[in-house]
């Protein structure tokens, strides 16, 4: 039998901030694996424009949210109850776990002001994560998923169309296929063939691989992975990552899903910087990364010739605010 996913409530006076920028990032983080449920005893009309601003730059969307009203039915419900140092008080229960969290106020603050008090609630909900014992691959499937299922329903699909998961042998020969499909269309990578699954296999780290899937038939869809840039100890915290999605299957919020998956995973095993180059004229990669929290660094000109012809490169990455 399957246990129960524990199920948290963070709790501020008007739940137009603090709490509302905790419970996105637990859902967003942790998927299916944790139940997310946020109030105030005296909920404001609309969660504050600023926090939803800030919470927008971090590629997560809250505009939709509602402050809700505290009641003892919900904090019954809830495993860990987390006032955000506002001074609310909740129902005490046995059992139940009580935390405060002593955090500067958004009310009447720009966006400005706003952004280390959502980093400073990052760093606490993956901390948080990690205390409730969710795994970090799960945790890495399950927040991509999440963002699947929530993107169809704001989409009005019933259904993603795909399902993140681990990258196993047994998806070498599609992973490939669709590694060669990308190449041949002349503005992925320097490759001109994709390499062998022995090769492909030594060269991606084990634990930062996925492939998104149909749930129909287990097609695999597309993939990324991530491989390490130096072997020197200085950049043990650095990798450099492939993203791929089969031609017939873009468009879909795959390449952001699996970018999504890896993010996660990578800050869950302490690497602080991800990085890639893409040419230029690949602008709908370019855009999905921006998307995904990458910025770019700058443009190596003329740095390879593919085809006979020089290309330039732009160089992007993605550094952790939470890995330090």
């Amino acid at each position: 039998m399957s246990t129960p996913a524990p199920s948290v409530l963070f709790v501020c006076v008007h739940n137009d901030g603090r709490s509302q920028m905790a419970a996105a990032f637990l859902s967003h983080l942790s998927g299916d694996s944790v139940q997310v449920r946020s109030a105030g005893s005296a909920p404001a009309d609309a969660v504050n424009p600023a926090v939803v601003e800030a919470m927008k730059e971090v590629g997560i969307d809250i505009s939709a949210e509602t402050p809700k009203v505290l009641s003892v039915e919900s904090v019954q419900a809830s495993d860990v109850v987390i006032t955000l140092g506002c001074g609310d008080a909740c129902p005490v229960f046995p059992g139940k776990r009580y935390l405060d969290w002593q955090l500067d106020d958004p009310a009447g603050q720009g966006v400005e002001a706003v952004r280390p008090i959502r980093d400073e609630i990052e760093t606490r909900i993956r901390a948080l994560i990690t205390e409730l014992g969710v795994p970090a691959l799960q945790h890495a499937m399950d927040a991509a998923n999440a963002r699947n299922t929530r993107n169809a329903m704001d989409s009005g699909r019933a259904e993603s169309g795909f399902r993140i998961a681990p990258m196993t042998a047994d998806h070498a020969d599609q992973v490939l296929t669709i590694y060669q499909a990308g190449i041949d269309e002349g503005n992925a990578t320097f490759e001109t063939d994709a390499p062998t699954w022995t090769a492909f296999d030594a060269s991606k780290l084990p634990g930062h691989r996925f492939v998104a899937l149909d749930p129909a038939d287990g097609r695999v869809l597309g993939w990324v992975a991530a491989s390490r840039v130096s072997d020197r100890g200085a950049y043990a915290g650095v990798v450099e990552h492939s993203v791929y999605v089969h031609p017939d299957a873009r468009g879909k919020g795959l390449a952001r899903a699996l970018l999504d998956a890896l993010i996660v995973s990578t800050e869950e095993a302490g690497i602080w910087t991800i990085q890639s180059g893409i040419f230029p004229e690949n602008t709908s990669s370019l855009a999905v990364h921006e998307k995904a929290g990458f910025r770019v660094v700058g443009t190596r000109e003329r740095i390879g010739r593919h085809h006979g012809t020089w290309r330039d490169v732009v160089l992007v990455e993605r550094r952790s605010r939470t890995v330090s």
